[in-house]
């Protein structure tokens, strides 16, 4: 993570002056902004009903930790009249504060700044690529998205005020939508016979905190495990009774694999980054309904 962020702090000003010199200066255009993943991509289409272009910074396959925006993003970035972050991302971190000098004037809205965070700095969380020792995978648990819904909805409004009308038309369907997956999770995790899963990348602590279930990490801060400590997980998914472990698309799933294998527990892959948030929470749902009963 260290030496990812020196090779970062002496790139990104040549990056930055390169584009700078090619560009000159720009006006935002009427229907353009970015954001730094797709789920939130796929919230302000609903809200918009397309009429937006959502430039999207961390691509599908790529992990929010270590990607690097490329020349083509920044020239998009250049255009947006908004930014709305996730906020503690590791690729955040890296890039946000220097955004800026490529866009001036450029509104920016950081959902992070308004919800309750959960810290990262312990249990394992140091150096896992999340900034300032926070965990940034709030997207992951409806009730939190029920906060920032409303959030992203003004937000669009007061930069893209042609679309008012639209965008308060469609906001009742898509806070259906995420109060259906928040009643849908309150219902299943009251039900389930046990509270614990594990998880290689810990994506799922605001779910874990907001629906009272527990949550096993295998990485250690932002790492592989060590042989002992990979013991120790297998030891405690058999103690805790733990049915359960999920891997992200984007990670080495040969460590996962063996605690699966040793445990004799379910080996399940889980997308946090991918665009339909309402498939992600559904398929998530049914998920913990026949894993954590069994």
């Amino acid at each position: 993570m260290r030496q990812r962020k020196i090779q970062l702090a002496l790139i990104l000003p040549l990056l930055l002056s390169a584009y700078l010199t090619g560009c000159g200066t720009k006006q935002a255009s009427d229907n353009l902004l970015s954001v730094s993943i797709l789920p939130q991509k796929y919230f302000i289409d609903q809200l918009s009903g397309g009429a937006l272009e959502v430039n999207v910074m961390v691509p599908p396959g790529s992990s929010h930790s270590t990607y690097s925006p490329t020349t083509k993003q920044f020239q998009k970035l250049s255009d947006s009249k908004l930014y709305i972050g996730v906020g503690n991302l590791g690729y955040e971190a890296a890039w946000l504060p220097r955004l800026g000098e490529i866009n001036p004037e450029m509104k920016m809205l950081t959902l992070s700044d308004h919800t309750e965070l959960i810290s990262a700095s312990s249990d394992h969380h140091k150096d896992d690529g999340h900034a300032h020792g926070v965990d940034p995978h709030i997207w992951m648990s409806p009730s939190v998205v029920k906060q920032l819904i409303p959030l992203i909805r003004d937000a669009l409004i007061e930069n893209f005020p042609q679309l008012k009308d639209t965008i308060e038309a469609n906001y009742p369907h898509l806070m259906a939508i995420v109060e259906k997956a928040d009643k849908e999770m309150r219902a299943t995790t009251a039900l389930v016979k046990t509270r614990e899963f594990m998880i290689f990348h810990p994506a799922l602590s605001y779910l874990a905190r907001d629906y009272n279930l527990v949550q096993h990490e295998v990485e250690v801060e932002g790492k592989e495990p060590s042989p002992a400590y990979l013991a120790s997980l297998i030891e405690t998914a058999k103690s805790k009774s733990v049915s359960v472990i999920f891997i992200q698309e984007e990670y080495d799933i040969r460590n996962a694999e063996t605690i699966a294998e040793e445990a004799g527990i379910a080996l399940v892959t889980i997308n946090p980054m991918a665009y339909d948030w309402e498939e992600t929470m559904a398929e998530l749902n049914l998920t913990f309904q026949k894993h954590l009963n069994e």
